[in-house]
């Protein structure tokens, strides 16, 4: 029979370091790439490119743009597509989250 001992309960709550962003996808020709956004995130804002090699890295949002190339400050629309410019290579499959 389970005791006291058997489980702990002084901690028990769920504690959320990450956000989910989105899986990169095809690069366009002007240097962004596509993604389908999952949660809420800016132009300036520091995000991390998960890589498949378990690497993690930190780069900041230049821009975003939506499917018809209007600029947008934010992506405030789950499951939206959006084109983003990371500054740097990424891959196709990378994810991306930030830090809570």
């Amino acid at each position: 029979k389970p005791d006291e001992t058997t489980q702990i309960y002084d901690s028990n709550t769920y504690v959320k370091e990450y956000t989910y962003l989105g899986i990169v996808g095809e690069r366009n020709e002007q240097g962004c790439y596509q993604i389908e956004q999952r949660n809420k995130f800016s132009v300036g804002e520091k995000i991390e490119v998960m890589k498949p090699d378990g690497t993690n890295v930190e780069v900041t949002v230049r821009s975003i743009t939506d499917e018809e190339g209007n600029p947008m400050e934010s992506a405030p629309h789950p499951k939206q597509v959006l084109y983003v410019d990371l500054g740097i290579k990424v891959d196709k499959y990378d994810l991306l989250r930030r830090a809570e």
